[in-house]
């Protein structure tokens, strides 16, 4: 699965599918991108998972498999 983080001006952070669906909206990009991980941590290996920081942050493209 594949997902961005969108970060707000205010810091808010919102972690979204590519096709632009809001999936949760968190206080900080910290915090979506860790729900994301554990998300992906509880697939058991049944998908790839990436994400994508769209906003001010410095977070990288990661994947998890």
């Amino acid at each position: 699965m594949y997902c961005l983080i969108k970060e707000w001006p205010n810091k808010m952070a919102t972690l979204m599918t590519e096709d632009g669906v809001v999936l949760w909206t968190f206080s900080n990009v910290e915090e979506a991108r860790k729900v994301w991980h554990d998300w992906c941590s509880l697939q058991n290996d049944r998908t790839i998972c990436q994400i994508e920081n769209s906003g001010k942050s410095d977070l990288s493209k990661q994947s998890i498999s």
